[in-house]
């Protein structure tokens, strides 16, 4: 069994590749649709009664969704790296997600009605136009994007140092500087979108399993919910402005 030279958790075999059940980019979208779906419906429903819950059941509540996103977390780690728990990781992730995305989404609709909205339009552009560039072959070069990748990573860590230290020494924050520091951060998810192609491209071309394409569906999910919450992060910073 080797190694895809990838993704090490990818493993190929001539096996899986005299197999009918193999990876496809049909089955990775049906998943990716599946999760995504789990998501949003969760999170409507969370949105919708979240009023109703935190009047009744307040600290029981917020119990439940700390311990959400700790469950969450685990099964996202455990979901990419193992493909035989990869399907129950990532449907009990998207369950987890949908309750912290519902509850953050109707917070900031107090203060900005619409911005879920428009975050989950803007996401959703995104998507399709990193989609579109990959196909077209404009972001395949593997070790560009991670030069540009890690060199946003350093520039947020050291405007988030420099952020910090307005604030010891002269006791405020810049909001230019934040501002910075979240855009660079979004942007950093939307590169992690194109190695998620870039992974899905390896995975079926290579004959992975079937069981594959829930890892790869769970890490799309989790590139496009990273990028949805750094969009809504920047539109209640505009909205804060205004």
């Amino acid at each position: 069994m080797n190694n895809t030279g990838y993704y090490s958790y990818v493993k190929t075999s001539e096996s899986y590749l005299d197999e009918t059940s193999h990876a496809t980019y049909k089955g990775i979208s049906i998943k990716t649709i599946i999760l995504l779906a789990i998501v949003i419906g969760i999170a409507t429903v969370t949105a919708i009664f979240l009023p109703e819950l935190i009047k009744t059941y307040e600290n029981s509540f917020y119990g439940f969704l700390i311990a959400s996103i700790i469950v969450g977390f685990i099964c996202a780690i455990v979901g990419r790296f193992s493909e035989r728990l990869a399907m129950v990781c990532s449907i009990i992730y998207s369950l987890c997600e949908g309750v912290l995305l519902g509850t953050i989404t109707a917070k900031v609709n107090q203060y900005f009605p619409g911005a879920g909205s428009m975050a989950i339009a803007a996401t959703l552009v995104v998507f399709a136009i990193m989609l579109v560039l990959y196909s077209l072959g404009f972001i395949r070069n593997g070790s560009m994007l991670r030069m540009i990748a890690f060199g946003i990573l350093f520039s947020v860590l050291g405007l988030a140092i420099f952020d910090l230290l307005l604030i010891i020494f002269k006791g405020y924050e810049s909001n230019s500087i934040y501002f910075l520091i979240q855009a660079g951060l979004l942007i950093y998810g939307v590169i992690t979108l194109a190695f998620n192609f870039a992974e899905a491209e390896a995975v079926v071309k290579l004959g992975a399993s079937k069981k594959a394409e829930w890892s790869v569906a769970l890490g799309i999910e989790i590139s496009l919910i990273y990028i949805y919450i750094y969009i809504l992060r920047i539109i209640l910073m505009f909205s804060r402005r205004n």
